[in-house]
């Protein structure tokens, strides 16, 4: 019978991407703003090649509504990740919103380490390396649960707990060496 052993959520606000997110935004809206005070109160042309009035006002506000729409969905993620005695659930919506399943017959080995995530994987987030089987969940920092399945490919999931889903891996690989006797 399946149980869970460990969970840790990890949310995009803890991490260092608000600190990214919200000054872009900002900027953005102070462009705008700049733009709208120019072209609008001073009746001067804002940049080389200007918009209209109408045109200036409608990219303007459907840029920063878009842009505001897709930093509140970005920033209410989270990385999930739960180490069963059946192997490893996770998800990390918004993109992944459905709980996915590694089942424990699939996995060649799992470790938590330090890793290089600029270096493996250009960053953090939900990172695919392309022409390789390598894939990472992260929102910060460099220590990982790194999931290699049996047919080779990868799987890091970051931590922020690292010793406490270096217990539950070890006790999840223990459980299935114990079912296969």
């Amino acid at each position: 019978m399946e149980r869970l052993i460990y969970r840790e959520e990890q949310l995009v606000r803890q991490s260092v991407m608000p600190w990214i997110v919200i000054p872009a935004w900002l900027f953005m809206i102070g462009t705008f703003g700049y733009g709208f005070y120019q072209q609008f109160y001073l009746g001067r042309a804002f940049g080389d090649e200007p918009m209209s009035n109408n045109g200036l006002l409608l990219t303007g506000i459907l840029t920063i509504t878009l842009t505001g729409i897709f930093f509140v969905v970005l920033l209410s993620g989270s990385l999930d990740t739960e180490i069963w005695s059946d192997g490893i659930r996770y998800k990390f919506p918004p993109f992944i919103r459905n709980l996915k399943h590694i089942p424990l017959s699939d996995i060649a080995s799992a470790e938590v380490s330090k890793y290089r995530p600029l270096v493996e994987f250009g960053g953090w987030g939900w990172r695919k390396r392309l022409f390789s089987r390598k894939t990472a969940y992260n929102l910060g920092g460099n220590i990982g649960l790194r999931v290699v399945r049996k047919n080779g490919s990868q799987i890091v999931f970051g931590t922020r707990k690292k010793d406490e889903m270096k217990r539950a891996v070890d006790k999840m690989m223990l459980t299935g060496t114990e079912q296969r006797f």
